[in-house]
């Protein structure tokens, strides 16, 4: 009878030492969580008021910005005061790159007509070419996002603009703003939807919307077919 008192106490300490390591690992674990998780509420946060402040909104699943010009590229414009633009990628063309780690960017004062390959982003393994949308000559290329190319994935709409240009001609104007270009977005955002569903042979599993596969992850051929499609 005593051996069994003994070896019941036995594993009565071992499981509240077993106990009292677990709730040691919760806590540390809870010292390093907490943190991590109100720092990344507070970044959330602070990404939440920048988008509300410039406007922008969800549009068929693409983030959209009603203020701004887009080029059938996929490119958005932003008319300085001085009369220089600011070029970006919308969100559409934000979703061919996984990440952006290098920006390369003609040289300031090159002469550049539309069509003619403006910026190349690099990352993930992949290389895209952006032409440029309007004509002139290129004013220079946004500092912040060569020392953090991250911002054009993250702050797509804002600071992450890739290169100003200063356009030979007004002619940018008539592109799609505002209204016309949510509905232009919204369309689209189906097309994409349709070409990668029927070129690339991904379908909706429930008949509905599709969810786009990440475009990278559709091999050399699918993600260069998509750039040839909406940004080329």
């Amino acid at each position: 009878m005593q051996a069994l008192i003994e070896m019941l106490e036995a594993i009565g300490v071992f499981l509240a030492g077993v106990v009292a390591r677990i709730g040691i690992f919760l806590a540390m674990i809870a010292v390093l969580l907490v943190p991590a998780l109100l720092v990344a509420a507070v970044l959330h946060g602070i990404a939440a008021r920048r988008e509300r402040r410039l406007g922008i909104r969800d549009v068929a699943g693409v983030p959209f910005r009603p203020d701004l010009f887009y080029s059938p590229g996929h490119l958005w414009l932003h008319r300085r005061a001085g009369g220089t633009v600011e070029v970006g990628l919308d969100g559409l063309a934000q979703r061919l790159m996984p990440s952006v780690t290098s920006v390369e960017v003609a040289r300031p004062g090159t002469a550049i007509a539309r069509g003619e390959p403006l910026v190349t982003l690099h990352g993930g393994g992949r290389a895209l070419v952006i032409p440029a949308p309007v004509g002139g000559k290129v004013a220079g290329l946004n500092v912040a996002v060569a020392r953090d190319p991250g911002l054009v994935k993250r702050e797509g709409y804002g600071r992450g603009w890739l290169v100003a240009v200063e356009p030979e001609d007004l002619g940018y104007a008539a592109m799609p703003h505002g209204e016309t270009a949510e509905a232009w977005m919204r369309h689209e955002a189906g097309r994409w939807n349709q070409f990668v569903e029927r070129r690339l042979g991904f379908a909706a599993a429930d008949g509905g919307a599709l969810v786009a596969p990440a475009p990278w992850l559709l091999g050399d051929e699918g993600w260069r077919a998509l750039a040839a499609e909406f940004i080329h």
